[in-house]
């Protein structure tokens, strides 16, 4: 089935989204740093026709506006309100990833009754000190110049984040990091300093969190778990940061199996 792209206008700027019709409760789908939501496409074809499929580009990634300043992880919920806002969705399944765990979880904080469900893949469960060690080692993007030393930077950065070279998926990877240098360094520190545990530990939506085995974020996951034993949580198989494109059956399986149990408890 054929993904559209369009836009949302918002009132922070347009966001940029990908979508597949259907009916029922529609999926929303936030993606990871430094993606876009073309990460989705494999997931959102598996999908189709299930249910509404909605995958937005994060302000500061892919075709969405960038925003002003320096947002909080709370601002960027806000922007995600506004995306579903925009397009008059009520009440949404989430998925959202890496990133997105993070500013979805603010999102559905804010506004808990529009959130039929939230699945979180990739947990950044970290201690203030760990998010400041995480904050050194990241770091920021260079900024574009003439001796274009911000492309190789960017390009070797791409490639430390696959176990091995992907010509495609690499491709994919490193033009939406070209893309979002700006964007990248307002997101990480807006995760750098947000209390994500604070944040989570207070979520009433219905939880699923899943983490791909050799996902670097796996030792955290455990600490998410213990932290809310209320939770389903679900452990795919390698696929690092991937599991959309490399481990999308059993991404799906997971989501469509915890979005039926909700959805049964809703009727």
């Amino acid at each position: 089935m054929t993904i559209k792209k369009a836009y949302a206008d918002t009132p922070f700027g347009q966001m940029h989204y990908r979508t597949i019709p259907g009916s029922g409760i529609p999926l929303v789908l936030y993606h990871r740093t430094p993606a876009t939501s073309v990460c989705f496409e494999p997931m959102m074809q598996m999908m189709a026709g299930e249910r509404p499929l909605y995958a937005f580009d994060t302000p500061g990634f892919g075709e969405s506006f960038t925003p002003e300043g320096y947002p909080s992880a709370a601002d960027y919920g806000q922007m995600y309100l506004a995306g579903l806002d925009a397009l008059e969705l009520n009440k949404v399944h989430i998925f959202a990833h890496h990133t997105g765990t993070h500013f979805a979880s603010e999102m559905a904080l804010a506004a808990p009754q529009r959130v039929a469900s939230l699945t979180l893949n990739g947990i950044a469960y970290l201690t203030a000190d760990e998010r400041a060690d995480f904050k050194t080692i990241v770091g920021h993007a260079l900024p574009p110049a003439a001796d274009m030393a911000y492309v190789q930077e960017t390009w070797d950065i791409v490639c430390s984040l696959f176990p091995t070279f992907d010509p495609d998926l690499t491709h994919k990877e490193f033009v939406s990091a070209v893309r979002s240098g700006v964007g990248r360094n307002k997101a990480h520190d807006a995760i750098w300093a947000q209390d994500y545990p604070a944040v989570f530990e207070r979520l009433t939506v219905s939880l699923l969190a899943m983490c791909a085995e050799d996902d670097t974020l796996r030792p955290f996951f455990d600490r998410a778990l213990k932290a809310r034993p209320d939770m389903r949580s679900v452990i795919t198989g390698a696929a690092k940061y991937f599991s959309p494109e490399y481990d999308t059956e059993a991404t799906v399986s997971a989501i469509r199996y915890f979005i039926a149990d909700v959805e049964a408890e809703l009727t």
